[in-house]
């Protein structure tokens, strides 16, 4: 985390000045810019928000590697919650439709799908398609 502040940064409410702040940087991303750094406070409350949430993204993500390990759905499920990316923008990246994506998360599907729309699926997720197939992958 960063570091303790005691106290507040400019803007921060008044009735708050006996929480404590922590500094930290956040990066943004601007087309003309590219990614630049701001530091920026959150209070501790936020930060158990932010915490949950996480907690939750990988309970979510246990849960799927679950129902691929016991074939219930592919492993084109596992690395898309991995990535926390939803079917409509997973579609997007692959240029098809959202009702195909929805298709190849069925584990029959998936092992009849062509080489090249693997190796697509692998580059969006950073996988090789040997990663994307193998269960030996999923199951670390």
């Amino acid at each position: 985390m960063g570091k303790t502040e005691q106290t507040p940064p400019e803007g921060a409410p008044q009735e708050e000045k006996y929480y404590t702040y922590n500094r930290e940087i956040f990066y943004h991303f601007d087309k003309e810019k590219g990614y630049t750094r701001a530091n920026d406070y959150q209070n501790s409350s936020n930060q158990v928000i932010i915490k949950q949430s996480w907690d939750a993204a990988d309970e979510r993500l246990q849960e799927v590697r679950q129902r691929v390990l016991a074939g219930i759905q592919s492993p084109v499920a596992f690395f898309m919650e991995k990535r926390l990316l939803e079917v409509p923008m997973l579609a997007a990246y692959m240029e098809i439709g959202a009702w195909r994506v929805r298709r190849h998360l069925k584990p029959g599907v998936f092992k009849k799908l062509s080489q090249p729309t693997l190796k697509k699926y692998a580059d969006i997720f950073g996988i090789t398609v040997e990663q994307l197939t193998s269960l030996d992958f999923i199951k670390n």
